[in-house]
């Protein structure tokens, strides 16, 4: 037993070291830093020294480094060996010169000691050789768990403990888990707005760290001796979260003991001071960044000599080193005092070049030093004010925030010159704000003082009542975000301050954003107050919403979310609760790790909320949310958008944007902007009407007074506001209100000579603006440090430099030359001639590391990004605004221009402070780095030996990768190099544009983001020279509109000839167009195709024929537009001598048919008298009738079958249609069957033109059977047409049908012979060029010159006739040599009112390919449809495999919207869109794609669409393209609010419907402008004549108007003065415009400019239409127009009524007794009962008016009416009759129901009242 005691002992007694003897270690350690994976480049060091430790007195020892050797490692891992560096040890070594002195007891080592002046470097290595030997060995456990201190803070660890007993012997085994620490060692910079996840913090934290500590002790008599230890660190960084995609440092040690001496270490008299404990400490001067080392000694020197680099070597352009030496200028300027900046400022101020670098370095240096010398600029005026602005905003954003800079910079804000400017004083108090915010997340506390000048900032504004400062304080304290800030928030909200009511709503809803950030701290309190505002429906809805939006920024639970819904089940404001359901629903489905907690409390509470909020229109406030999380990499991201509507706009009030990123286990709110306008409406509308002088304005403010409680709506301030954010810091906002918008109206009214700065404007543009600038406009520095077990520091970093540069020279000058009274409609008859060279170029540079970065040598990886763009326009422009032409001219490419450069390397560096300007750089992908398997070609053993093994040829490459153009695949020395190179030339303008690319990665070895960085890889974008037949001088680009392009066309064209005769007459200008244009081989190239060759099968796809083309027919459903449409005018169609070539024509689609995979016969043309064309087509003369052939059906579908024909068909589901399908092609006989239709799939059949005759004869028209061969039947469904044919009709072509779907998609436009005669009457031509009847709108041309002699180019020529019955555009691009035919053609036009088409075609004369597009109005399964249909029956294959990739994101996109999907095959080269409206707000949609069906029933829209009964093809009259001219019209016209009054049924603005009778002889006030202007007021009674009559009165602008029945007609009077005249037409002349005049039974009255769009009354029904302006200005029974139809009820005095009779009941207006015929008044009554009310017998008054009888009159009739009660106790002396007492602001006790009267019987009226 006593031998098992003595072993416990004897194993479990703390390591130590006696204070007689002397220790003598090995010591090594190294660090490496690169990719996991060997044979690529790591860069590190290695320290190896010999370790004396020898005992001072008791646990206190002496530690002497010996020989301290330092060994660097840059190269490829494992292969290249370590190399000394002898200026890193000599650094090394002179601070180990004297010995260092530690404390150690029990395994844990104590404070350490060294000289004063010992480099925080050096103490650091001490303390990583010291943590070696830190133990906790518990004696009663072998393994157990602790948090330890160690040199990276106190983490927890694991211990693991060994005996061996036999031999004396112990070995223990700890391990560090670095990401699990109680106090962790670390600093970051730039990472102050970045806030962790509340979730999974370890899990996915990017970089993570583990060591493992590996000790040998064994016992002595003197105690335990620590024999040797082995460490072992590694420090993991995944950028994208990948598990294989990471770079490691890893760290070693190895402490072996060599000797142990008996002798004591002598204890020097060196004075030590304490450097702390064992844990890392970083120096107080900021590290410098690891891009470059920088000598400190001497700076001034420095920096003046970097400062000449970077200004004479940017003047041109930028060198490629001037990121480098700006971070270089900004790391000197970091080091020096004031006084020395102070002395460049003397020295360089007046050159403003040198100036302007220096105050860019010295904003971004971010020191006390730097921010004490702006303070002192701007105090001594030394900057100008953009200078000011810049240099204020740079620096408090970017200065690292302590307690030095703090009073610094509040002193700074405070100062007078920043207190003058209103916008210097809002970007230094942002700034300031964010210093603190910055300054408060490192500390515990947040100071007082800090926050004192923003208090005391808010405290003046509400004194002073100042609006501007209220919100700059708000925004302020928004931006720090600390608690200690709520109470003076409160201040500025009603429900916690009563001297808050008055307080404008954007000043409460920046209160409420102030909240935000303060929530992250004290998410509970900020919750309490939030919900008390988001509950009081007292509050405007804007600040309620905003209330809500910020509750859910604070991550609610699940109760808070519950009493949310809770409160918007009760809320009336319906915009109040759209806005809470929407964001509720859009929080339900978020993706994000940390919103997983809300989403599903959302999911839950909205099972609370009515489904009917989630049909509400685009009227309401939404919150949208897009965004996704990609687990795989940790990342995810989101926007929102806050809609918030206030109920006085249509329009949304104010607009909130916010994109949040979620990285690694934090989140950033990286972008928000906001916009919020008030009274914009009223301003805009305003059209300085006098309405206030009218004499009605006095007439309707006296009948408001007689209404219990009315008053007029306040007068909105107009506000435009606006702000940004960027990480959560609000940099800037503007205000602009009404003293600023009368000041820019003033600016641009007032006469130039009168205003300062138009005249600048025209002085500076007389005078040229030349000059050239500079400046860095982003210095990005993100970095985070923590410290290896060996004592370096392990940094990541990302640093980031944007440069701007514009050299600008612009001169200009204009004819007449601007005068001292200019107007700006001056430029409309003036010329301006422009001569401008802007050469703007940007520099963006980024680092990436990773490694050793100290003040003497960095070791590290480094990922470099440099992107270059160059933009110089040089150019000479002449405007001529009178003639509507523009000039530009240009030098053709003289030299290689670089317009984007970017590069891309990874490699592993090396720097000392000893060898400066001497780096070793190693790319970590080696040049021989082994290449892709699936890419080495297989080399036979026979072959290899014969050809050697370094030969490499072409054949050993594959086949596929053999050209250059594309994708190159070297695999000289094994590597992997992608190239591509890709040219556009363009030879006429002696240019080329190319696209260099260049890349070879690691992503062989593995297939991650980060192995894609790893390598080289350059893009270049590059404008070149290229050669030509003739060198050009300059480039010339030209446009011509109006009427004179079509003699520039001729002139530009004619004027390299000189045949061409320039004084061509006009007649003759249409042909001379047409010749130059090519239009004759565009439209006849068929023609020519059969003198060539017999065309093959595979052909027919390429051979169509552009007559046939949409634009070239008239396909309709109705006959009016089946008519067919000759090319030529009509007058010449009965000319003989134009048949022959139709014949001829005929003839030879005849022959080449035959040729083709056709069954049908046809008579040649001199056997056949009435020919079939079905593009040429004769029209009859003027006066002649012809007669349709009949059309029968056959077949499962219908086929028509025209009279004399020979030819016959059957087909399985083809339809009889007047016209044909986009893209299909009708021509004579049977040859439409398979010339140019086969390869768009679809079928027609033509029909022969009927003969022309001369006037007055008739002629009946042939056509032969026709033929359907391509119908395609998949599905039960099937398209079909009605139509039947009339009496003009020439052709009838049958349309292909698809049936995809098991619905019917009918054209249900009717036909008539009605409709067709007037189309007969006025003579519709659609001819296939509109060059042939209209002359050209505008004409483009570009083209290079050659001693001022034109050569080739492009031209655009544009012709549009878009104001005849049906408009069309067409454009045609071509050539303008003789000996290019290629061209490109467009054609756009509105076939009818249900049918508008499109195509493109391009290629030699527009034949080689082509993509068209028709759009058709109809029917799908019973409901209103428009079908899209895309044809592309030949593209070129890059836009095909283009179209093929994005093809590929169709069905994830769709599922993603909510379509459902089914495999289906359809039309290989077609795609179909199907949108049906199912209801205003609902519509179905199909989705028809060549391999799969999309669909989607009742998807909802964001605004009500018109759906009403369809109008007939016969009703309408030309222009009959109403769907598509007036369909946006009809959505506005839907938008219009209504009320209406039709007999007992009232519908007010807001679509509520109630009845209700109307009291006799007493005027309601239907419908009123409440606003200040009180524009108009419309009364309504019922009428003398009968009771089911109604009359109205209506006061507008100067004028009285009554409109009343009388012996069956409406009657007008204006002004007492009756209308003699039924028909009415009346228009007034004073004032705003104002039109009455008779429609159908009534009258309608117009007044625009008042706000009435159309007031109808024909004595029974009554509507007014009001415009959308209007929204939430008007009152009355009609309502507010404010879309909020839960509170429709409300009365005169704001409150809502109990039901729609006391509303109704409301707004009567009573007359005086005796005199008017109204004996109605509003009334306070008593209850009848006593009631008891909380135990005490109580009586009752009303607190709403009730109709009653006035005195004298008893009531005959009587209706119950609710209302409520106020009580008192039954003693109480109050009666009724009580005028003091104002019921109607009493509270309401109970509610009852009491009689109303609505009509009376007065034989003793009382007059006196």
């Amino acid at each position: 037993m006593r031998g098992i005691i003595l072993a416990l002992a004897f194993t479990l007694v703390d390591p130590g070291f006696s204070s007689r003897k002397s220790y003598i270690y090995s010591y090594e350690g190294s660090m490496l830093n690169g990719l996991q994976e060997r044979s690529l480049a790591r860069a590190g060091l290695r320290l190896s020294s010999k370790l004396e430790i020898s005992g001072v007195s008791e646990n206190t020892y002496l530690l002497k480094i010996r020989s301290p050797q330092v060994e660097e490692y840059n190269g490829i891992w494992p292969k290249d060996p370590f190399t000394r560096s002898s200026k890193i040890t000599q650094i090394v070594s002179s601070c180990f010169t004297r010995p260092f002195k530690f404390e150690y007891s029990s395994g844990r080592v104590g404070n350490i000691y060294g000289q004063e002046d010992c480099p925080d470097m050096c103490i650091n290595i001490v303390r990583g050789m010291l943590n070696m030997m830190q133990m906790t060995i518990k004696k009663s456990a072998n393994v157990y768990e602790l948090q330890e201190a160690g040199i990276g803070g106190v983490c927890h660890t694991r211990y693991v403990i060994q005996e061996d007993r036999k031999n004396s012997r112990v070995s223990v085994t700890k391990t560090i888990d670095q990401n699990n620490c109680q106090e962790n060692v670390m600093t970051s910079i730039g990472m102050a707005y970045i806030r962790p996840c509340p979730v999974d913090l370890m899990k996915r934290r990017p970089i993570k760290g583990t060591a493992a500590f590996s000790y040998k002790l064994k016992q002595s008599d003197s105690g335990t001796l620590i024999t040797e230890v082995a460490s072992q660190q590694v420090y993991q960084i995944s950028p994208f979260s990948e598990p294989t995609g990471v770079a490691v440092m890893e760290a070693r040690q190895q402490l072996i003991l060599v000797e142990v001496k008996s002798e004591r270490g002598s204890p020097q008299d060196v004075p030590m001071k304490s450097h702390g404990s064992l844990r890392y400490r970083f120096p107080s001067v900021l590290p410098q960044m690891p891009l470059q080392l920088i000598k400190t000694k001497n700076p001034e020197q420095r920096i003046a000599e970097t400062l000449q680099h970077i200004v004479l070597n940017n003047q041109q352009d930028f060198h490629d080193d001037v990121p480098y030496k700006f971070l270089e200028l900004v790391q000197l300027c970091r080091i020096v005092s004031t006084d020395t900046l102070e002395s460049f400022w003397k020295q360089f101020s007046e050159k403003p070049r040198y100036r302007r670098w220096l105050l860019s370095a010295i904003s971004a240096t971010g020191t006390t030093e730097a921010l004490k010398f702006i303070k002192n600029r701007i105090r001594s005026d030394d900057l100008n004010y953009i200078q000011t602005l810049l240099t204020v905003s740079f620096a408090l954003h970017l200065m690292k925030a302590d307690e030095d800079t703090l009073p610094i910079a509040a002193d700074l804000v405070t100062s007078s010159r920043i207190q003058k400017s209103p916008m210097l004083q809002q970007v230094a108090c942002l700034g300031y704000s964010s210093v603190i915010n910055r300054y408060c997340s490192q500390t515990s506390t947040c100071p007082k003082e800090a926050l004192q000048p923003l208090h005391d900032l808010a405290d003046e504004a509400i004194s002073r009542g100042r609006e501007d400062k209220m919100k700059l304080a708000l925004k302020c304290i928004g931006n720090v975000g600390e608690p200690a800030s709520i109470k003076r928030i409160l201040k500025f909200l009603p429900v916690f301050s009563s001297s808050a009511s008055d307080i404008p709503v954007h000043i409460q809803i920046d209160a409420i954003m102030s909240l935000r950030k303060i929530a992250w701290k004290d998410p509970k309190t900020v919750q309490g107050y939030l919900i008390q505002i988001l509950a009081d429906q007292s509050l405007p809805p804007e600040v309620r919403m905003m209330a809500c939006a910020v509750i859910f920024e604070t991550r609610p639970a699940l109760p808070l979310i519950t009493t949310i819904a809770s409160v918007a089940m009760k809320e009336s404001s319906l915009q109040v609760a759209s806005f809470v359901y929407s964001h509720m629903k859009a929080l339900s489905k978020s993706r994000l790790p940390y919103m997983y907690n809300i989403s599903s409390a959302c999911n839950i509470a909205l099972k609370l909320l009515a489904p009917k909020l989630d049909r509400l229109s685009y009227r309401y406030s939404k919150v949208v949310r897009v965004g996704g999380y990609f687990d795989n990499y940790k990342v995810g991201i989101a926007g929102d958008v806050f809609v918030m509507n206030s109920p006085g706009t249509m329009f949304p009030s104010a607009i909130i944007s916010k994109l949040m990123a979620n990285y690694a286990g934090s989140v950033a709110d990286l972008l928000e902007v906001g916009v919020r306008v008030e009274g914009l409406t009223d301003a805009i509308m305003k059209r300085n009407i006098p309405f206030a002088e009218y004499p009605t304005y006095q007439k309707i403010k006296e009948l408001g007074k007689t209404l219990l409680g009315w008053k007029e709506l306040p007068t909105e301030t107009p506000l435009i506001s606006a702000y940004l954010k960027i990480l959560g810091q609000e940099l800037a906002y503007v205000n602009i209100n009404k003293e600023v918008l009368q000041q820019a109206v003033k600016t641009i009214v007032e006469p130039a000579d009168r205003n300062t700065v138009l005249k600048r404007i025209t002085s500076q543009i007389r005078n040229g603006i030349a000059g050239q600038w500079t400046q860095p406009v982003w210095l990005g520095e993100l970095r985070y440090i923590v410290p290896s077990c060996i004592g370096l520091p392990l940094e990541y970093g990302s640093y980031t430099t944007a440069l701007a540069r514009a050299a600008v020279n612009v001169d200009g000058k204009m004819t007449p030359p601007l005068s001292g009274d200019f107007r700006p409609s001056q430029l409309l008859e003036s010329t301006m001639q422009i001569r401008s060279d802007i050469s703007p170029s940007l520099y963006i540079h980024t680092v990436a590391t990773m490694g050793v970065n100290t003040e003497y040598f960095q070791h590290a990886i480094e990922i470099q990004d440099k992107v270059q763009t160059r933009a110089p326009v040089k150019f000479d422009a002449k405007i001529d605004m009178k003639s509507k032409n523009v000039k530009i001219e240009t030098a053709p490419c003289r030299e290689e221009t670089e317009i984007v450069i970017g590069r891309h390397k990874a490699f592993a560096v090396s720097r000392n402070i000893g060898e400066l300007g001497v780096e070793k750089r190693t790319s970590i992908l080696p040049a021989d780095a082994s290449s892709n398997i699936v890419e080495e070609p297989f080399k036979p053993s026979e072959r290899t030996s014969r050809e050697g093994v370094t030969m490499q040829g072409a054949d050993s490459m594959p086949r596929k990768h053999s050209y250059s153009s594309q994708e190159d695949l070297h695999h000289g020395t094994g590597r992997k190099t992608h190239k591509r190179d890709i040219c556009i030339k363009l030879h006429r303008l002696g240019c080329q544009l190319c696209f260099y690319g260049r890349s070879r990665d690691a992503s062989f070895i593995k297939n991650t983001y980060l192995h894609r960085l790893i390598g080289e890889h350059e893009t270049k974008i590059v404008l070149m020279p290229v050669q030509t037949d003739a060198d050009i001088d300059k480039i010339q680009l030209e446009i011509q509109a109006g009427s004179t392009a079509a003699s520039k066309i001729i002139d530009v064209v004619s004027s390299g000839s000189e045949e061409e005769d320039a004084s061509s007459p006009y007649e003759d200008i249409q042909a001379k167009l047409k010749k130059i244009l090519g239009i004759e081989k565009v439209f006849k190239v068929t023609n020519k195709t059969r003198h060539q060759k017999r065309p093959s099968k595979k052909e027919n796809t390429m051979l169509t024929d552009l007559r046939t083309d949409p634009s070239a027919k008239t396909p309709s459903d109705s006959s009016s537009s089946s008519s067919a449409v000759s090319s030529s005018s009509s007058s010449s169609a009965s000319s003989p001598d134009h048949k022959k070539p139709v014949d001829g024509d005929e003839n030879g689609e005849i022959k080449q048919a035959r040729n083709k995979d056709t069954s049908s016969k046809s008579s040649s043309s001199s056997s056949s008298k009435s020919k079939s064309h079905s593009s040429s087509s004769k029209s009859s003369s003027s006066g002649s009738s012809s007669r349709s052939s009949s059309s029968k059906s056959s077949s499962s579908g219908s086929s028509s079958r025209s009279s004399s024909s020979s030819s016959k068909s059957s087909s399985s589901s083809s339809s009889s249609r007047s016209g044909s399908s986009s893209g299909s092609s009708s021509r004579s006989g049977s040859s439409s069957s398979s010339s140019g239709s086969s390869s768009s799939g679809s079928s027609s059949s033509s029909s022969s033109s009927s003969k022309s005759s001369s006037s007055g004869s008739s002629s009946r028209s042939s056509s032969r059977r026709s033929v359907s061969h391509h119908s395609h039947g998949y599905h039960s469904g099937h398209l079909n047409g009605s139509s039947s044919s009339s009496s003009s009709s020439s052709k009838s072509v049958s349309h292909h049908s698809h049936g995809h779907h098991s619905r019917h998609l009918k054209d249900d436009s009717s036909s008539s012979s009605s409709s067709s005669s007037m189309y007969s009457k006025i003579r519709v031509t659609h001819p296939k060029f509109l060059g042939d009847v209209k002359t050209p709108v505008l004409a483009v041309f570009l083209h290079g010159i050659q001693s001022n002699k034109k050569m080739g180019g492009l031209q655009l020529v544009v012709y549009a006739d878009i104001y005849s019955i049906r408009p069309r555009m067409q454009v045609f691009v071509s050539n303008l040599t003789d000996s290019s035919k290629w061209k490109l053609c467009a054609d756009a036009s509105v076939l009818n009112a249900h049918k508008a088409a499109a195509y493109l075609k391009w290629g030699r004369n527009c034949q080689d390919y082509k993509i068209s597009t028709e759009l058709v109005t109809g029917q799908f399964a019973a409901h209103p449809a428009a079908q899209v249909k895309l044809e592309w029956p030949k593209v070129p294959s890059s836009v095909r495999s283009v179209a093929e990739w994005f093809y590929k994101f169709v069905p994830g996109a769709a599922f993603m919207l909510g379509f459902s999907e089914r495999i289906d095959k359809n039309p290989s080269r077609q795609a179909r869109v199907i949108v049906a409206l199912t209801s205003p707000r609902t519509c179905d949609v199909v989705v028809k794609l060549p391999d799969m069906i999309l669909y989607e029933k009742a998807m909802r829209l964001p605004l009500s669409l018109p759906v009403g009964p369809r109008i007939s093809a016969s009703e309408l009259q030309p222009p009959i393209w109403n769907v598509f001219a007036e369909g946006p019209s009809a959505v506005l016209e839907n938008l219009k609010a209504r009320c209406s009054v039709s007999r007992d049924k009232i519908t007010t603005f807001n679509e509520v419907q109630f009845n209700y009778t109307l009291p006799a002889n007493c005027y309601h006030i239907l419908a009123q402008d409440c606003s200040s202007d009180l524009k108009f007021l419309v009364m309504m009674k019922n009428a003398e004549e009968a009771i089911s009559l109604k009359a109205i009165n209506i006061k507008l602008g100067s004028h009285e108007i009554d409109m009343y029945p009388a012996k069956g007609l409406v009657k007008l009077a204006i002004d007492g003065v009756e209308s003699p005249t039924t028909n009415v037409s009346y228009s007034s002349t004073a004032g705003a415009s104002l039109e009455i005049h008779s429609e159908k039974q009534g009258l309608v009255l117009v007044a625009p400019a008042y706000g009435i769009d159309k007031l109808y009354f024909n004595g029974h029904t009554f509507q007014i239409q009001v415009a959308l302006w209007m929204a939430g200005k008007t009152c009355g029974i009609c309502g507010k127009y404010d879309a909020e139809r839960e509170q429709e009820y409300r009365m005169p005095n704001g409150y809502l009524a109990k039901d729609a009779v006391s509303f109704a009941h409301s707004w009567i207006l009573e007359e005086k007794p005796c005199t008017g015929a109204c004996k109605l008044q509003h009334s306070f009554v008593k209850l009848e009962k006593t009631v008891q009310l909380a135990g005490v017998e109580s009586k009752c008054y009303s607190t709403e008016p009730v109709l009653r009888c006035m005195k004298g009159c008893s009531a005959t009739k009587t209706t119950p009416v609710t209302v409520g009660f106020h009580c008192l106790p039954a003693d109480s002396a109050t009666t009724v009759a009580d005028k003091q007492t104002k019921f109607d602001q009493k509270s309401e006790d109970m509610q009852d129901t009491v009689d109303a009267h609505i009509a009376c019987s007065c034989e003793d009226e009382d007059c006196s009242s």
